[in-house]
């Protein structure tokens, strides 16, 4: 059974990496923090250049407040880095919230429109089993 390491922790998010499968699992908490996400993803972007990665499961139930200020960035310049090593499926997490949900949409469309197949969910089971289950067909 492949094994996920904790490869980065902080107030707003814990990244596990499964290199044998190339996946990446991301969980966010807390108050949404400017400085602190773009910690997150400096980490995230260095393990990837590193490692590469095929699939992502990003976890944003219990993140609170907007990131809407990233997006820019995210599209710009995030994901365009993870789909160049290797990223082509992510399943998003989400609760509830309004605000997260707006939020995933439009991730989850930039991130459609960039090549890369995502998907939302509201429950981390059945997100797993699509990233999964997506990760096998692709190998």
């Amino acid at each position: 059974m492949p094994s996920n390491s904790l490869i980065f922790s902080n107030k707003v998010a814990d990244i596990y990496h499964n290199p044998d499968d190339k996946k990446m699992t991301i969980i966010y908490h807390g108050l949404v923090n400017y400085g602190l996400l773009i910690e997150v993803i400096e980490s995230i972007n260095k393990v990837v250049e590193e490692n590469g990665i095929s699939g992502a499961l990003v976890d944003l139930c219990k993140l609170h407040g907007s990131f809407h200020r990233l997006l820019g960035y995210m599209e710009e310049t995030g994901f365009p880095l993870l789909i160049k090593h290797g990223l082509k499926f992510q399943a998003q997490i989400i609760s509830d919230d309004i605000i997260m949900q707006n939020l995933s949409k439009k991730v989850e469309a930039m991130l459609v429109s960039l090549g890369v197949n995502a998907n939302t969910f509201y429950n981390r089971e059945e997100a797993e089993e699509w990233l999964d289950k997506a990760l096998l067909k692709e190998r």
